[in-house]
């Protein structure tokens, strides 16, 4: 256990642009809870996405979407990690293969949107709507070597990172099965929004959602002030449709940090608070307030100021 005095909640998440560290805490955080399980697997498929995501894998191109980059899926299957480790303290925990089929699906969960060789334009934003099943289709071609059931269950935590569609439209053979589902859905949702930076990133999102033709929203300024009703329609999500299963992450933070606080969901708050200022102000002086990772200058090259 490594007790920390966390000023700021975000620190606590762990740095999820380095993904050499990502794979070792989650490595370690298995290793609390499970230490005779082989993460082999797991490994591979981190490997595979390295290899994917740098344009290395043959047949495809280079990952090029905005906002859904590698440091968004670092934060899914590292709190991915978390909540399985949280599941485990409360009784709930997961054999192997239900391990890996969550971590695996959290690695996987938006590799849909890599394009192709024969894909020649975009940036994989136009498939939002089928990056989903796109990962599917990835996931069963890259690492058919799985075991089928492994395999199987995989492509079911994947599907239910949908989060346009009620869980129910995925059938689960058994309760772990959901359980690995329902965790790195859960992670999908809380590990972007915990991000120090989202607020910065979720302009970002708005070229995505240019790009894919999705409406809602008038300008980059409309779907920031939207971002707090966005976030009420996730809590319903996680609360509801998910079972409120997030709360566990407050036992693994108790237990590898010493403190049972959910850090997730104290960085989240910190960021709607904040956010809730950034509205209030002129919009000619709002993005003056988003200086995180150089986000705001890449928006004004890309012409999203207006």
């Amino acid at each position: 256990m490594h007790r920390m005095n966390h000023d700021s909640p975000f620190a606590a998440l762990g740095n999820t642009r380095d993904t050499a560290e990502v794979e070792a805490q989650v490595a370690a955080i298995v290793g609390s809870f499970a230490p005779g399980h082989d993460l082999t697997r797991v490994g591979g498929a981190f490997d595979l996405l390295d290899r994917a995501f740098d344009g290395r894998l043959s047949g495809y191109q280079k990952l090029k979407t905005l906002y859904h980059n590698r440091t968004h899926t670092n934060e899914v299957v590292l709190c991915a990690a978390r909540m399985l480790h949280g599941l485990h303290l409360a009784g709930h925990g997961l054999d192997g293969d239900h391990i890996d089929a969550a971590l695996i699906g959290a690695l996987m969960h938006d590799v849909g949107y890599l394009m192709s060789d024969e894909e020649a334009s975009g940036t994989g934003a136009q498939f939002t709507a089928s990056h989903v099943m796109r990962g599917v289709e990835f996931t069963r071609r890259h690492l058919a070597d799985l075991p089928a059931d492994l395999l199987e269950t995989t492509t079911k935590v994947i599907m239910l990172t949908d989060h346009r569609k009620r869980p129910d439209w995925v059938t689960f053979d058994n309760l772990q099965q959901q359980r690995a589902a329902y965790a790195t859905a859960t992670a999908d949702l809380i590990g972007q929004m915990a991000n120090r930076e989202y607020l910065e990133r979720v302009l970002l999102l708005y070229f995505e959602f240019v790009e894919a033709r999705m409406g809602g929203f008038a300008d980059i300024h409309d779907l920031l002030e939207k971002t707090t009703a966005f976030y009420r329609l996730t809590k319903g999500r996680l609360d509801q449709d998910l079972n409120g299963m997030s709360a566990c992450l407050a036992l693994d933070f108790a237990e590898q940090q010493g403190t049972e606080r959910n850090f997730y969901q104290e960085s989240i708050d910190r960021n709607l608070d904040y956010l809730d200022r950034v509205v209030r102000t002129e919009r000619e002086h709002r993005f003056e307030r988003l200086k995180r990772g150089g986000v705001v200058e890449k928006v004004l090259e890309l012409g999203g100021s207006d």
